[in-house]
């Protein structure tokens, strides 16, 4: 019902004239438009990312909505021989003999360098700043972003997400073409945040299904974050209960060149604090800063720096656990973006990490474990990129890349862990556990890519790409991977787009090496095969479906290591319910069903559905992955009405499966007489998850800038989602013990109260 109301919702309104004091972003308007399955291609230069319409959007077909948008901006959108419109400065003919609209030989044929073109035939979403600004998802948090598609899921309040029932460590995280490993704060403690503010990103486009064969390395999916466009000086100014934040930017030499800084500090105690008030209040900080400069009109160059130091102690006294954690991450790159002609550009990154970090705690769980540990971290990560794109015929694009990158890394730990009866040896096969490790290892990766796009006929486009990954320790021997993608495109009417994508991956990492007779040596690269199907269509008056079909077969062996009770556990490497699962086989598969509105409407929304399954062959039977959810429901809702704007954001989903641990009684006064174990692996199954986000915005223009005030609330609904389970041993004062089991939720409900100043 509630998606019958909001789609009723999405005509225009008598109160259009009541508009936010700041018209919609141009570069949005187009996206939503070409969301739609519209091919459109445009400079940055003509479009820049700040531009804003003059007026709304408005008319029945896409050429009346181009024109509508483009016109007050002396611009115009001439169509694609092979389908789809360019977008170029409107000429300026004599008033009595107007120009009729001339039709662009080719897509291939636009070149533009240092501009953002929207040619690939694989299905993406890309969401501009105001998008992640506006929805109470992402938490003010660009990595969230991919939580927004269909077919993603997270695990409560976290920044990890699995796209399609992958594991969260296998998307691709990049930030101006820089690879992010690991980029979350609090990674110890279910990485809740990552350090990449929506304040320094003009838009993220996100691949769940089949990415272009650049993007190789991971197998679940893909996120790429563009830097903020600085067009003119600007300040961005928030301060909220979880931290304050500043973003300062300007042009240089005439535009030439820009810079922008961006700061975030941040005492996370909220949410953190709503999670578990006895948890401890972390302090997390992050820089960006991020500059060009144009050498001429087809050379530019990007230079950045990303900075993320976290500080924190956490305590338990839940499960009477303490920790203590110092450390940091550094990356510094240069981006040239160079024009040789109208048919040939190239891109060449240079990037490096360092990344460092000690851990120190313990635990003492009476009854239970004792135990302590003590780590230390370290790696050191250098890229170099090449790539070069050609346009060889009006009909041909082609594009290949190399990439080599060099990894040294060392990882010492110490402690140990002695647990009590019964929960040894019934759950844990010995009675003491030492943690004592140390790796050192140095491994160089190199990756040789390429791809031809084929414009096969004016409705028809074809992407092939091939990968080959090759990775070497120094004391191990090395191994290669194939990749292989291919995409189709079929545009079967105007408003009706089909794609078809295929391709077999791999992910072999390199950060997380084993040791094997004193040796450092890989773990097993994962190969995965996948295809997938995506109808798009738009609808007279603005809103948009898509539907898409996928299924994954992971096929390689995969050994991980899960943990039956609670995530937020501060000392996993001592954790009672620590187990190792070797899955000899994995598959993923679902449908997505989504119909979202046209976002400038007064009143604008979406609305999904997913079917999906993740399961591991283990021992010889399927058995859902513990993120596995049959049934999943998204409802995102905005309402603008000036000075006020509320977006809500509605998330159900089927409970997620788990093992419960069966006792042969729950009191005892022989520890020897009673038995534990655990049930069939993830044989029962959580209520379902349901939770209502709100965000509501009040805003005045001033004399300089725009200020705003805004309330976040998160599970609006208070409807207590469980995230965990744990368990404790009491014991009387006539020696009687006790087995306790409690269920804690997600989030209580949180509110974030915070103002904002920008210009």
């Amino acid at each position: 019902m509630a998606a019958v109301f909001l789609l009723a919702s999405m005509q225009p309104s008598a109160a259009a004239a009541a508009l936010p004091a700041e018209p919609p972003l141009v570069s949005e308007a187009l996206a939503q438009i070409a969301r739609t399955g519209i091919r459109l291609i445009y400079s940055s230069q003509e479009i820049p990312p700040a531009l804003r319409a003059r007026n709304a959007v408005r008319g029945a077909t896409v050429e009346e909505r181009l024109r509508s948008l483009l016109g007050p901006l002396h611009l115009v959108a001439r169509p694609l021989a092979g389908g789809g419109y360019v977008i170029v400065r409107a000429p300026a003919p004599p008033r009595s003999r107007p120009q009729a609209a001339q039709v662009v030989p080719s897509l291939e044929q636009i070149v533009v360098q240092t501009s953002r073109y929207e040619t690939s035939v694989s299905s993406s979403v890309t969401a501009g700043r105001a998008a992640l600004e506006n929805s109470p998802e992402t938490h003010n948090d660009a990595v969230r972003a991919l939580q927004v598609i269909p077919g993603t899921t997270a695990a409560g309040y976290t920044a990890r997400t699995h796209v399609r029932g992958s594991q969260d460590d296998e998307v691709l995280f990049r930030y101006d073409g820089v690879t992010l490993h690991e980029p979350f704060h609090l990674k110890e403690l279910q990485s809740l945040f990552s350090p990449v503010d929506p304040m320094a990103v003009d838009s993220v486009t996100a691949w769940t299904g089949i990415a272009p064969i650049e993007y190789g390395g991971e197998i679940g999916g893909v996120v790429q974050m563009r830097p903020r466009r600085i067009t003119r000086p600007t300040i961005d100014l928030q301060i909220s209960e979880q931290g304050a934040s500043a973003m300062l930017g300007t042009p240089m030499d005439s535009g030439r060149g820009t810079i922008f800084t961006d700061l975030r500090l941040q005492n996370q105690y909220a949410p953190v604090g709503w999670i578990d008030t006895g948890i401890g209040r972390p302090t997390l900080n992050d820089l960006i800063v991020h500059g060009t400069w144009r050498f001429d009109s087809g050379t530019l160059l990007s230079a950045g720096v990303l900075a993320i130091e976290d500080s924190r102690k956490y305590f338990s006294t839940e499960n009477a656990q303490s920790k203590g954690v110092a450390g940091g991450e550094y990356y510094e790159w240069l981006r040239l973006e160079h024009r040789y002609s109208t048919a040939l550009s190239s891109v060449t990154l240079v990037s490096g990490e360092q990344s460092h970090e000690n851990v120190s705690g313990s635990v003492n769980e009476p009854n239970i474990v004792t135990g302590q540990l003590f780590e230390h971290s370290s790696h050191s990560i250098y890229t170099l990129r090449q790539e070069l794109r050609g346009v060889p015929a009006p009909r041909w694009f082609w594009h290949v890349g190399a990439e080599v990158t060099s990894v040294a890394l060392i990882d010492r730990s110490s402690g140990y862990a002695a647990f009590s009866p019964p929960f040894f040896p019934d759950l844990q096969p010995v009675r003491s556990v030492l943690a004592d490790e140390a790796v050192a290892a140095h491994a160089v990766t190199y990756a040789l890519y390429g791809s031809v796009r084929w414009q096969a006929a004016r409705r028809t486009a074809i992407d092939v790409g091939v990968r080959r990954d090759t990775r070497r320790f120094r004391d191990a021997p090395g191994d290669s991977q194939w990749n292989v993608r291919a995409n189709l495109r079929e545009t079967l009417t105007s408003r009706t787009t089909l794609r078809i994508g295929w391709g077999q991956e791999s992910q072999a990492d390199v950060l997380d090496p084993r040791v094997s007779g004193g040796v450092a040596v890989p773990q097993r690269a994962r190969r995965l095969s996948q295809t997938d199907f995506s109808l798009d269509h738009r609808f007279i008056g603005g809103p948009a479906a898509r539907a898409e079909l996928y299924y994954k077969d992971e096929g390689s062996p995969f050994s991980q290591t899960a943990y039956l009770f609670s995530p937020f556990a501060l000392l996993p490497e001592l954790a009672v319910d620590r187990m190792s699962l070797n899955s000899q086989r994995s598959r993923m598969y679902g449908a997505e069903l989504s119909l979202s509105s046209d976002a400038s409407r007064e009143l604008s929304g979406s609305v999904s559905y997913v079917w999906s399954r993740a399961e591991d062959r283990i021992a010889g039977v399927w058995v859902p992955r513990a993120w596995d959810e049959p049934n999943a429901v998204k409802l995102n809702a905005l309402w603008r009405h000036a000075p006020f704007s509320v977006a809500v954001a509605l998330t159900w989903h089927s409970g997620w499966p788990y093992t419960p641990l069966l006792a042969s009684s729950d009191t005892w006064t022989d520890p020897g007489a009673v038995t534990l174990a655990f049930a069939p692996l993830d044989s029962a199954r959580l209520h379902n998850f349901f939770t209502t986000d709100v965000r509501i915005v009040w805003q005045r223009p001033l004399g300089a800038g725009v200020f705003q005030t805004f309330l976040n609330v998160y599970d609006l609904t208070d409807a207590h989602s469980i995230c965990c389970r744990s368990y404790a041993v009491l014991r009387s004062p006539a020696g009687v013990y006790r087995l306790i089991g409690t269920r804690s939720p997600w989030l209580n409900i949180t509110p974030v109260l915070g103002v904002r100043w920008h210009f």
